[in-house]
């Protein structure tokens, strides 16, 4: 039997296995693949992700997916470089931030009827844990969530299932991490959670 399966593109972030190892708890199969050596995206894919990345997406040789196959197409979530990479590839900007946002914050709102944040306390903890920030984002692009210091610490593109959290979901200092990433695989993706280790 085909199992349903997520892809995780690597772009090299030390939290990269902590995703797949989330979504494993919720017993969903994924695979992590570098970025530039995507597999063919066929049917077999119910979802992607995009991991953080030590790099900036203002680097000259920044990593770059190609996500045609991808956007808009398939359930789509970007985190902290994936986020950043899909404000700056579409429209957005991103700058140095001022202060590096790296460790704990709260959330200060939470578009809680949006289908990502829902069950999510306004003042939800987060981890965050990079040097550049989400200055502006596209018109279709929407905050759903924001802390003092970062206003697009998570957002919504209009039209498509694709989302982004400018925070690290999958760490255990994000205290509703386990939540967001189940709304997203479960709730938006579909993903019906029948996944045990005895598959080969």
């Amino acid at each position: 039997m085909e199992h349903e399966k997520i892809l995780i593109l690597d772009f090299g972030s030390q939290y990269t296995q902590l995703i797949a190892r989330r979504v494993r708890e919720l017993n969903i199969y994924s695979e992590i693949h570098p970025y530039n050596k995507m597999p063919e995206i066929d049917g077999s894919w119910k979802a992607v992700i995009l991991s953080g990345s030590p790099h900036s997406v203002r680097e000259e040789n920044a990593p770059i997916p190609d996500l045609s196959a991808i956007k808009g197409k398939l359930p789509l979530l970007g985190v902290c470089y994936g986020a950043q990479h899909l404000a700056h590839e579409f429209g957005g900007e991103v700058l140095p931030s001022n202060t590096r946002e790296y460790g704990r914050a709260n959330l200060s709102f939470v578009a809680s009827n949006n289908e990502l944040m829902k069950g999510v306390p306004a003042d939800s903890q987060v981890w965050m844990s990079h040097g550049d920030t989400i200055a502006t984002i596209p018109d279709n692009y929407k905050v759903i969530a924001s802390t003092n210091d970062v206003e697009v610490a998570a957002y919504h593109i209009e039209g498509e299932q694709t989302y982004a959290l400018q925070f690290h979901p999958e760490v255990y200092h994000s205290k509703d991490g386990a939540t967001i990433l189940k709304n997203f695989l479960v709730d938006i993706c579909g993903f019906s959670q029948d996944w045990t280790r005895n598959f080969c």
